[in-house]
């Protein structure tokens, strides 16, 4: 299984980047609502490719990535709100922090600026995810979500609290999201086929005997946990930039829910697996809204009846397929080994 696993093949990266662009294409060529749900699943797919980089390396499933895209949708509100609409947006502002208030950048340095701004709250809540592992690690993680949610909330006088982030400077279309996916793909590869990323996987299987066979998992679980954190980081830059206004519900425990059940009905252990899971997923939940509303069978339903759904599809999934569809197989081109088979046969013979 872990042989298999390891047939990492250099198409890989360009099978899953022709699928975003496909993706891309079919919004732009398809209208208006089908170009937004595309946007939506190509952030998603940040996201969660961004997730696959820490838990599907570590075999540590982390619930409170969804502070890292927090962070970056907050940091992209501060660098890019008219200075003018931020000053009166935030009239009680610290003094401290006042210089963000006359701050204005670009878009594609706030982009940079948010991915860094995640990673330096990954670098410094790292030390303590890389000690812990299995369910210490994954409450660990669910706390760092409630600690960052609950510090947005209440501190009102510098992010709104409870009220809306709003102002923000649409920057984002189908094309910015479908770029950072690319990039998403192609950095989360190189680190899954990278030294690091291989003695990770090893302390996966078999944490003991990783670290006696000299590896320092701890320290290949921070290099994971700082990089998916940057990943994350960005795709909630884009989320802000994309949607213009923002609430900090979209940054707790239902929205982890929903990319959850992406890599997990994909296959978390799979590169393949989280992007095709979030491409899935994402279609899936738009059908699940409008069945809701009551736009398709001409029956509203309760609210709620889509997490629903996707709770007991999830639910299917991990009974029948406990590693999702892909589960540890990767997506790729087959050689035919033609100068192998033929001495083997005579051998036989």
């Amino acid at each position: 299984m872990f042989t298999e696993e390891l047939r990492s093949t250099k198409s890989l990266p360009l099978i899953l980047c022709g699928i975003a662009v496909l993706v891309a294409v079919i919004g732009v060529v398809s209208g208006s609502i089908i170009l937004y749900i595309a946007t939506l699943a190509l952030i998603s797919v940040v996201f969660v490719v961004g997730l696959f980089t820490f838990s599907g390396n570590s075999g540590i499933m982390s619930f409170g990535h969804v502070a890292f895209m927090a962070i970056g949708a907050y940091a992209t509100a501060y660098l890019t709100i008219p200075a003018g609409l931020k000053q009166s947006m935030f009239s009680s502002m610290p003094e401290p922090f006042a210089w963000v208030l006359d701050l204005e950048v670009s878009f594609p340095v706030a982009l940079l600026l948010s991915g860094v701004a995640a990673a330096g709250l990954a670098l410094l809540t790292g030390p303590a995810i890389a000690r812990l592992g299995g369910l210490q690690a994954g409450i660990a993680t669910l706390s760092l979500l409630l600690i960052v949610f609950t510090v947005i909330n209440n501190w009102t006088d510098v992010t709104r609290g409870s009220s809306s982030m709003i102002g923000i400077p649409q920057a984002v279309d189908v094309w910015w999201a479908l770029g950072a996916a690319v990039l998403a793909i192609v950095l989360a590869w190189l680190y899954k086929v990278s030294s690091s990323g291989l003695q990770l996987r090893a302390s996966r299987e078999d944490a003991g005997a990783a670290e006696a066979s000299g590896i320092s998992v701890g320290r290949h679980r921070f290099l994971a946990w700082v990089l998916s954190g940057f990943l994350c980081g960005i795709s909630g830059s884009l989320y802000a930039s994309f949607l213009t206004t923002f609430h900090v519900s979209a940054f707790f425990i239902a929205a982890m829910f929903g990319f959850v059940v992406m890599i997990v009905v994909g296959g978390y252990l799979s590169l393949s697996g989280a992007v095709m899971g979030t491409l899935l997923i994402s279609a899936l939940q738009e059908f699940l809204r409008r069945v809701q509303d009551g736009q398709i069978l001409g029956i509203a339903f309760p609210p709620g009846t889509a997490e629903l759904v996707l709770a007991v599809i999830l639910l299917i999934v991990l009974i029948v397929r406990p590693l999702g569809i892909m589960g540890h197989r990767e997506l790729g081109f087959r050689r035919r080994a033609r100068g192998r088979a033929a001495p083997a046969v005579a051998e036989k013979a």
